[in-house]
């Protein structure tokens, strides 16, 4: 079961200079694939004057969602490589642009797919890569004589407990990691003598 993904923390920009062409290679953590357009938009206005820019990204936590492109490099030489850059660090929900100021020196197909690759990876490498947990919110209803060995189980586990609105009995709103749900329901339901209602 797939309950957590990793992705970076922040925005890393680095720089680098292969065979005198400058590359200008930048992470961009997402909060939405919405983002992607205007952030491409923000670095070719900001490098208008870079011979290419391409760019790579992956989003979503089955991680099937990518596209690159070369951005007018030669097919397969430039948004590929950036691409496998963002997997090696098996990352997901993350925008890579590499933007290159091209500098008298052509490298090939080869060449370029090699250094954009190292470009990609630079800021890559620099970058805080954060691990994301996949929770689910579950409510939990049950007699108040169970309170203290359900709370128990709750701080054992590093449960999340979002709200308390317990009123004639306990009610609370909780926040648990997947892998976790299956062995919460049966310990819980075990605690309270099946007594216990789980939504």
């Amino acid at each position: 079961m797939i309950d957590s993904y990793f992705t970076i923390k922040e925005h890393t920009l680095s720089e680098t200079k292969i065979n005198k062409s400058k590359f200008i290679s930048q992470s961009f953590p997402l909060k939405s694939q919405l983002e992607i357009p205007e952030l491409i938009k923000s670095v070719q206005k900001k490098y208008y004057d870079a011979s290419h820019q391409p760019f790579a990204f992956r989003v979503g936590i089955n991680k099937d969602n990518f596209r690159s492109s070369d951005d007018g490099e030669p097919s397969g030489s430039s948004g590929k490589p950036v691409l496998e850059a963002i997997d090696k660090y098996k990352l997901t929900d993350v925008l890579v642009v590499v933007t290159r100021y091209f500098g008298g020196i052509k490298l090939g197909v080869g060449g370029l797919r090699r250094a954009y690759f190292e470009a990609a990876n630079l800021c890559l490498k620099d970058a805080i890569i954060i691990e994301k947990l996949i929770t689910k919110k579950l409510n939990l209803e049950f007699d108040y004589k169970f309170m203290n060995v359900v709370m128990n189980l709750i701080e054992t586990e590093k449960i999340i407990l979002l709200q308390n609105s317990s009123d004639e009995k306990c009610k609370f709103n909780i926040k648990v990691r997947l892998s976790k749900i299956d062995k919460l329901r049966k310990d819980l339901t075990a605690l309270t003598n099946g007594s216990i209602t789980i939504f």
